[in-house]
């Protein structure tokens, strides 16, 4: 049986795309509604077949008992304002956003009649949109809940049923922690990413026609879509500043040690390195 009558979700790209797939597929609710700003999303989203689609925000939430905001973190409050007056009272919001701190503070702008559970599945790729979306996207992925303490159980409960069910493994914190979390292991490496493929651009050496599968592992998540990064790297910025600057800090160890041709120094931070990577591969 369906767990919510009718699931809205309002920013359609490659998540939200991929959430209404994935609770087509499992069942979640007795219908599925969305919006997306772009008129070409909104087609690709006709063509899934899945969900009634809107070109108006406010409209799409009508009805709906979930509302799942997957816009990007610097619009999120303008997101909230939008769907504000088409939300039935005690529908359910929660989001997508990587940065939960700012993603709380723009929530201030729901009705008090509707209550908010901050979620992040860290769940997407490099390539955009909802052309993209895949119903298995959050299958085995870590999904972060910024529960206040606030919020109505019941209301919790419903969000954290939704996310299981989408297939991701939950994981509590709340929001401060989340996005020093977040900015360790998402926001500093695509920032480095970036940095690193200027850095091997500007380089007299390079060659695009030459270019192995190392700088394209090192680098990939660098071609993502740079507006959407923006913003997360602006809300994130402390943590995401506090990173670059232990990028710097490391880089000049190396860059150190290759100056001085100082052998042991090079490989005791290769080896460093190499086991950290090593790690990350073993099960918790």
């Amino acid at each position: 049986m369906a767990q919510f009558k009718r699931i809205a979700v309002v920013g359609a790209g490659l998540i939200g795309g991929s959430i209404l797939l994935a609770a087509a597929r499992r069942g979640l609710a007795g219908s599925l509604a969305c919006w997306s700003r772009s008129e070409k999303s909104r087609g690709t989203l006709r063509d899934f077949g899945v969900a009634e689609v809107f070109d108006d925000a406010a409209a799409c939430v009508r009805g709906a008992d979930l509302v799942v905001v997957t816009t990007p973190v610097d619009t999120a409050e303008e997101t909230f304002r939008a769907i504000a007056p088409g939300l039935s009272p005690g529908a359910i919001v929660t989001d997508a956003g990587s940065v939960k701190g700012a993603i709380l503070l723009a929530a201030r702008r729901l009705p008090a009649a509707n209550p908010f559970v901050g979620a992040h599945p860290m769940a997407g790729g490099e390539k955009a949109g909802a052309a993209h979306a895949a119903a298995s996207l959050f299958e085995g992925r870590v999904c972060f809940l910024t529960p206040t303490g606030s919020e109505d159980p019941k209301a919790l409960a419903a969000v954290r049923l939704f996310w299981q069910e989408l297939g991701s493994v939950l994981h509590e914190t709340d929001a401060a922690k989340h996005d020093e979390i977040v900015a360790a292991i998402s926001h500093v490496p695509h920032a480095a990413a970036s940095a690193l493929m200027l850095a091997v651009m500007d380089q007299p050496g390079f060659r695009r026609f030459a270019v192995g599968a190392g700088l394209r592992d090192t680098t990939r998540v660098a071609a993502g879509e740079e507006n959407l990064w923006v913003g997360i790297m602006l809300a994130n910025a402390r943590h995401t500043a506090d990173g670059l600057r232990a990028l710097e800090r490391r880089a000049a160890e190396l860059r150190a040690a290759v100056e001085a041709a100082d052998a042991p120094a090079l490989r005791r931070l290769l080896a460093e390195a190499r086991v950290a990577r090593q790690n990350l591969d073993r099960s918790e």
